[in-house]
């Protein structure tokens, strides 16, 4: 995975070289290794609020509104980027609703996670593997160029966009319920032995890869600002990521001091979206760009006064949430790679805040959490399922705090800013060649975290090399000629008369992560081949334990499910419950 600015998070692309020594480590009495403890001591020293210990009130709100902005960017992008399928483009409020509903799903979704799922400094928000589900399932429903209103008024966009995502959200609800089934039956390790590294690969990278003409769409519109903004997050985030700035702060000892962090590389796609904007409404206003130009800000402050100061998100704010065999089928897949790429930061979170490896329970825990989450998503979000957030797991190495209460900060965060109307269509209203701009940097980072997965696999053998190839060509291949073939309208070649069969064979057909991922998954499992040349080998070095009972268990233990195990000790049979007294 990756940070916000394509820093691949340390602990996974070095996770390889970290855990090979284990296998020839020496067995400690509580089941790790010598070496293991001494590297699990030296994180924890190195750490200023390892994830037992808590900072004062003010710093924890001060750090927990960093990772609020952390996670800002990539979030915000999720209702922009799912717009264009909604047919809801030109219409800022609406997306703005969409805005504000994700924030308030990510805030109550970090918050589970952080006392009642894992435990862990985890946030939660929207996933972009559904953007697959998504595109998918509104291929069968194209937009129009235009639509006339029942008063005559013509617009850009469909006034029934409801129902577009009312579809999301159904779907994505029933498809949460299997999460429900992962964590509370603890199923969610069986995936790993299926599942390895050239799987990962190619259902994460076909989900960049397989966006491309969205992102070429929006910065065609004005390559210059497109390419601009392109520059200015390389510059930030790369070429600056070493350049401090201070910071004050204040404690109770010393009073006010400064501190000196990584600014330019933690929030790079503020500032290139700051920049980029004010340089746009510039050229607006010299009137260097005409009325007609995509990278114009006319009419940003009638978007703005139109838009009502509070909005606050509910349960079927879009209508009743409705579903179908193909939508079902799309969410499932989507629901499987969130759960796939959670359990990999949950041992990344980990090890970077300094606990012990998780547990089976806190796993299963965190998994059955994140249906939780995905459930209120299509309750009353835009239909799109979360997942941990490997961004800010990456922040906490940058920052040295690890602590469960900043994370719940910026949780609260979140759901104070989604009450704020004016915010969502502020955002919502960027001019199209910056989110293109956008999309080039987060789609190309998103096929290269896939590709990242790699370093585990033996690229040397030619098994590995077929399956990669093959899976990876045939998942950009099969979607695009089901696309074309689906925009020739009812007489396309896959048309059956069926309708909920069509709608079906369209879903997954259309999908590049799924067909690229039950591929890759069907010859890696049915290929001859050893553990080591698969990857899976150093998949599970990178899960054994250091074994410190006595914080694993405050770290992990939910108190008040402890409460109840005590008394009634049976529940320590069920799988999210820890088994030790």
């Amino acid at each position: 995975m990756a940070t916000a600015d394509g820093d691949v998070i340390p602990n996974k692309s070095a996770v390889n070289e970290d855990y090979k020594k284990v296998e020839n480590s020496i067995p400690l009495d509580n089941g790790g290794t010598v070496e293991e403890e001494e590297e699990y001591v030296k994180i924890r020293r190195g750490l200023k609020y390892p994830v037992d210990k808590n900072p004062s009130v003010l710093m924890s709100i001060i750090l927990g509104f960093q990772q609020y902005l952390i996670m800002f960017g990539p979030t915000f992008a999720i209702p922009v980027i799912l717009a264009p399928y909604l047919c809801i483009k030109d219409n800022a409020i609406a997306t703005g609703k969409l805005l504000n509903s994700m924030f308030m799903v990510s805030g109550i979704s970090t918050l589970l996670q952080v006392f009642f799922g894992t435990r862990l400094p985890i946030i939660q928000s929207g996933s972009y593997v559904y953007f697959a589900v998504a595109q998918g399932l509104m291929s069968k429903y194209p937009c129009e160029d235009q639509y006339t209103l029942e008063s005559g008024e013509v617009v850009y966009y469909d006034p029934n966009w409801q129902d577009r995502v009312a579809l999301l959200q159904g779907n994505l609800m029933l498809a949460s319920i299997t999460q429900f089934v992962f964590g509370g039956f603890g199923l969610a390790g069986l995936l790993l032995k299926v599942v390895g590294p050239i799987t990962i690969t190619i259902v994460i990278s076909v989900i960049g890869l397989s966006l491309v003409d969205v992102a070429i769409y929006s910065a065609s519109q004005n390559w210059g600002i497109s390419l601009g903004m392109v520059l200015l997050i390389t510059i930030l985030s790369e070429y600056m990521k070493n350049v401090k700035i201070p910071l004050p702060v204040y404690s109770r000892g010393q009073g006010f001091s400064a501190t000196w962090i990584n600014l330019f590389s933690t929030l790079s796609i503020i500032f290139s979206i700051i920049i980029m904007w004010l340089l746009c409404w510039i050229l607006t206003e010299t009137e260097a760009f005409s009325e007609d130009n995509p990278a114009s800000t006319r009419g940003l402050s009638d978007k703005l006064a139109n838009a009502s100061w509070f909005y606050f998100p509910y349960p079927g704010q879009f209508g009743t949430p409705k579903a179908s065999v193909g939508g079902f089928v799309g969410m499932f897949a989507g629901v499987l790679a969130g759960i796939i790429e959670s359990l990999g930061d949950y041992y990344a979170c980990a090890k970077l805040a300094g606990a012990p490896p998780p547990p089976k329970y806190a796993i299963n825990r965190g998994i059955l959490m994140e249906g939780v989450g995905c459930f209120i998503a299509g309750l009353a979000g835009p239909g799109v399922g979360v997942t941990s957030y490997s961004e800010n797991v990456g922040a906490i190495s940058l920052t040295k705090v690890g602590s469960k209460t900043v994370i719940a900060c910026s949780g609260i965060f979140m759901i104070v800013v989604s009450c704020i109307g004016k915010v969502g269509v502020l955002f919502s209203s960027l001019p199209e060649p910056i989110i293109g701009g956008m999309y080039i940097v987060m789609f190309g980072i998103i096929g290269a975290v896939g590709i990242a997965n790699l370093q585990f696999v033996d690229l040397t053998s030619s098994r590995n090399v077929f399956i990669i190839g093959l899976s990876l060509y045939l998942g950009l291949a099969i979607p695009s000629w089901t696309t074309a073939e689906l925009n020739k309208g009812a007489e396309n070649s896959l048309s059956t008369g069926n309708e909920e069969f069509d709608a079906l064979v369209a879903v997954v057909l259309s999908s590049g992560m799924i067909v690229g991922g039950v591929i890759a998954c069907f010859l890696d499992n049915t290929l001859p081949g050893t553990d080591e040349e698969r990857g899976i080998a150093s998949y599970r070095l990178a899960t054994k334990a250091v074994k410190n009972k006595k914080l694993r268990k405050k770290v992990y233990a939910e108190p008040l499910m402890e409460k109840l195990a005590t008394r009634f000790p049976i529940l320590r049979k069920l799988p999210f419950v820890s088994s030790e007294e």
